[in-house]
């Protein structure tokens, strides 16, 4: 093959391979906090469950189920996306076949606890596996294109899903997404998933030659050498942040509008503003770490994380609430492609699975820890979170310094 077939053939690998991961992510909404949400009335009407109690089996579901993480990890290191497609779609098809049984307080946290693992433990992360196979000086980019698929599913599938859930009940529609992810990612994963590019005859970043940018490491770290560099607890810091102060201000958002004198449609409305300045920030941060790195960007949204938390605290009105909503929007849109495009760019690809499954542990804790720090109070709140942006901030300027070096 000369070299230009092979670079056309590399650029239609990997733009398919870019889309492929799109419709993987957009395929994990059934198991997304916005995909359940429309099903939580119905089950709480229907199952004679208090909601207060079915939230809290949502987050023990979730919490547990996320600990299949590191294990799942192990295994894409070792058979790579490809072969793993399959096991993780039809495990999410199944997991929503589980939903559709429950009948019971047990039978719905274990219904949550298969769904949260099949979709987030296993198809993302299988998912955003591929897309650091198969991408380097253009990673950045891909990985926030693979993302908007969270905010295509938000916008696609609870509109789709609702008339099924009022006519034919939860049940059904839960059936009606297995069949869906089936039918979507069955095709998709067997045709376009791929494990190295290498194995395909193909070369990475689409067969471009990009001048600037970073470069995966050539050795790839395991899980205990990365524990031991300043990058891997920088990284962890950003997940635990973007996860646990990105849940712990929008759960807490109506009521902080509210004593900021806001009426509850402009709180709601507010959120859209949100949504939009996480999707902007998605898309610009993922550019911009392919420009420079992921490390000063990440900087960059502990910065908007830092005014986000600072103008609520002390002028949460201001701009008529735009300003704090909009800031954290572009935090956590900031953060999250730091964090999934930043660990092969620190760790390289070897062990970067079960790296990945680790922190998906860390992450979900810090979400699941997040919200608890409003049991002692606002200010008590906002001083935690300022507190763990500072020390972040500290090891993200500590690992821009010395890249890996080990603590």
């Amino acid at each position: 093959m000369t070299s230009s077939a092979r670079g056309a053939s590399s650029a239609t690998s990997g733009g398919l391979v870019a889309i492929a991961a799109l419709i993987g992510v957009f395929a994990t909404t059934p198991g997304q906090t916005v995909g359940v949400s429309a099903f939580i009335d119905p089950m709480v009407a229907d199952l004679g469950l208090d909601r207060a109690h079915v939230l809290l089996l949502y987050s023990l579901g979730t919490f547990l189920g996320i600990l299949t993480a590191p294990f799942v990890g192990k295994l894409v290191d070792r058979f790579g996306p490809r072969r793993l497609i399959v096991p993780v779609v039809v495990a999410v098809a199944a997991a929503c076949g589980v939903m559709s049984l429950a009948n019971n307080a047990w039978s719905l946290g274990a219904g949550f606890l298969v769904l949260r693992a099949a979709a987030i433990a296993g198809l993302s992360l299988v998912t955003m596996q591929m897309v650091n196979l198969w991408f380097d000086r253009f990673r950045g980019r891909v990985t926030a294109l693979a993302m908007m698929g969270l905010a295509l599913g938000g916008l696609v599938i609870p509109p789709l899903i609702e008339p099924v859930i009022q006519g034919q009940g939860w049940r059904t529609a839960y059936l009606v997404q297995a069949a869906g992810v089936l039918a979507v990612m069955l095709p998709v994963g067997l045709a376009f998933y791929r494990n190295r590019p290498e194995e395909s005859g193909a070369a990475r970043d689409f067969g471009r030659r990009v001048a600037g940018g970073t470069s995966i490491p050539a050795v790839g770290l395991t899980l205990a050498e990365s524990l031991h560099t300043n990058a891997f607890w920088y990284f962890s810091a950003i997940t635990i942040l973007s996860n646990g102060v990105g849940t712990a201000l929008m759960l807490d958002h109506v009521r902080a509008m509210a004593a900021a004198g806001l009426a509850r449609d402009s709180a709601i409305g507010l959120l859209g503003a949100m949504t939009t300045a996480q999707a902007v920030a998605t898309l610009g941060s993922g550019a911009l770490i392919d420009r420079f790195g992921a490390r000063p960007v990440g900087l960059l949204g502990l910065c908007f994380l830092g005014f986000s938390v600072t103008c609520l605290w002390n002028s949460p009105a201001l701009g008529g609430g735009i300003a704090y909503a909009a800031t954290l929007g572009a935090m956590i849109g900031t953060l999250q492609i730091v964090y999934s495009a930043g660990l092969a760019e620190a760790f390289g690809l070897k062990h970067l699975g079960t790296i990945r499954g680790t922190l998906f542990v860390v992450g979900v804790s810090g979400a699941a820890a997040g919200p608890l720090a409003f049991l002692l109070s606002p200010a008590m709140a906002y001083s935690i979170f300022l507190g763990i942006a500072a020390v972040a901030a500290t090891l993200g300027l500590v690992a821009m310094r010395f890249g890996v070096k080990k603590t």
